[in-house]
């Protein structure tokens, strides 16, 4: 059963709880208005009931003479029927029984075969009926009866007055048995309305279905329709076409990468083809000494792109593999720098503070090597780096006299495979994919990386790490 609920749909679920959420209601209020009715009934009839017999009471002892105490005495020659005709009431019956039960007169006459069920008492017990109905929805029965015992003529007697209840009792039992044959319908009702309501607050949601399922790669252009109702189901719509736009973002990226990374491949790979063909023709074996240099650096070039890609495909994924640990910052910067340093043809300018973090000394081996390699390629006659602590980050900057980068292009300089200089050769260049990789880095460190121009209109990339919090 707990497998067949399962597979229900929104619609089936809702109905069948708004269903069993009514029969649940109509059983309790079909029970709170029979039993309310049922004690209304009671307690109307025993409260006539008492004050008849009081009246009956108080017309036996004013004619045959005061109680004594609690138990009431009758002296009377009169015989019993015609004493109880004198004293009955209009609607109500009185019975006296003898110490057998068996009834000795009762008013109005002919009443005497009506069984009331009494009990036997002794002169000055009381009973009330009413104590027999206090069950939950048990039919009250044809009479509610107050019983008292007395002494008639010095023979203990027991005096009932009873009020019927027969008509009463049948309209509870009309509605017992409206409430029992118009509950089914009202609940058959209410589950046929509620699938109709839920059927046509659900059709938007099937039309929204319908078109994500005819979505695929070749069409991610398309978006579903938002209904102009400004709900629930019109913030769905707005949320499927919002990943959409992002699903078809994701995928011109990937296409892009794709695109680009097969591109670049496609130089070094060309470059050792028409090396090895070049050196394979020359049976002398002389050119494979002319040509190894080229070979050796279209390998390295083509090895390094690999790596690159590699590593922005595992950022993507599941994050880079960082093997964080204190780190001095200054000595990874200083090794870069002096790396780097002979091959540069720029004049290099250097301040550096001691700088201590938490962080993945690789990684930021790689960021340094990335912005060296870039202001090297970029500067005309000046390289300045510089390393400090502000406001408890560590801020390293490369600036270089070179050309200072757009506004509107100092965002795409960290997208992959971006070249600002589109003039520039492959072979001189790099592959685009060396500041993406250090924005991943600095990103995984907690950190940012940005470019814009110092106070010279110079270009200045800026990284910003944070330092521990228990650094001084």
């Amino acid at each position: 059963m707990k497998g067949v609920r399962s597979r229900w749909g929104v619609r089936r679920k809702t109905t069948a709880a708004a269903a069993l959420l009514m029969i649940v209601v109509l059983v309790l209020s079909g029970v709170l208005l029979l039993e309310v009715l049922k004690r209304n009934i009671v307690s109307t009839a025993h409260d006539q009931a008492v004050t008849s017999q009081q009246q009956v009471l108080s017309r036996l002892v004013d004619e045959q003479g005061p109680p004594d105490g609690r138990v009431i005495y009758v002296w009377s020659r009169a015989d019993p029927a015609d004493l109880l005709r004198a004293v009955g009431q209009p609607g109500v019956l009185v019975q006296l029984t003898d110490q057998e039960g068996s009834v000795v007169a009762s008013s109005p006459p002919m009443s005497g075969d009506i069984d009331l069920n009494s009990p036997v008492l002794t002169p000055g017990d009381t009973f009330e009926s009413r104590t027999d109905n206090d069950s939950l929805l048990r039919i009250p029965n044809d009479f509610v009866y107050v019983s008292e015992g007395i002494v008639v003529n010095d023979e203990p007697h027991t005096l009932v007055v009873a009020v019927p209840v027969n008509l009463q009792t049948s309209s509870l039992t009309v509605v017992a048995i409206f409430v029992l044959a118009v509950g089914p319908l009202l609940v058959l009702l209410g589950a046929l309305t509620m699938w109709w309501l839920t059927g046509r607050s659900l059709r938007p949601v099937r039309r929204i279905t319908d078109q994500v399922r005819t979505i695929g790669g070749a069409n991610l252009d398309e978006r579903v329709d938002v209904p102009p109702t400004r709900d629930e189901i019109a913030q769905l719509a707005s949320t499927m076409n919002a990943m959409l736009d992002r699903l078809q973002a994701s995928d011109l990226a990937q296409r892009r990468f794709v695109a680009d990374a097969s591109h670049e491949l496609r130089s070094p790979l060309a470059t050792l083809s028409a090396t090895l063909d070049v050196a394979r023709n020359d049976p002398s074996g002389e050119t494979w000494q002319e040509l190894s240099p080229v070979l050796v650096s279209q390998s390295q070039r083509m090895g390094q792109l690999v790596q690159d890609l590699l590593t922005l495909a595992r950022a993507d994924d599941a994050g880079l593999d960082m093997r964080v640990a204190d780190t001095d910052m200054d000595e990874v910067v200083s090794e870069e720098i002096a790396r780097i340093r002979p091959a540069l043809r720029q004049d290099l300018t250097v301040y550096i503070e001691p700088v201590r973090l938490r962080a993945d000394a690789s990684k930021l081996q790689q960021v340094v090597r990335n912005l060296l390699s870039n202001a090297g390629r970029h500067a005309e006659s000046l390289i300045e780096v510089r390393l400090s602590t502000v406001a408890r980050n560590a801020v390293l900057t490369v600036t270089n006299d070179g050309d200072a980068i757009a506004p509107e292009d100092q965002e795409k300089v960290f997208e992959r495979f971006v070249r600002l200089d589109a003039s520039r050769a492959r072979d001189t260049g790099g592959s685009g994919l060396g500041l993406a990789i250090s924005r991943e880095i600095v990103r995984a460190h907690g950190g940012s990386i940005s470019v814009g121009e110092d106070s010279h209109g110079r270009c200045r990339f800026t990284v910003t790490l944070p330092l521990p919090r228990d650094a001084s």
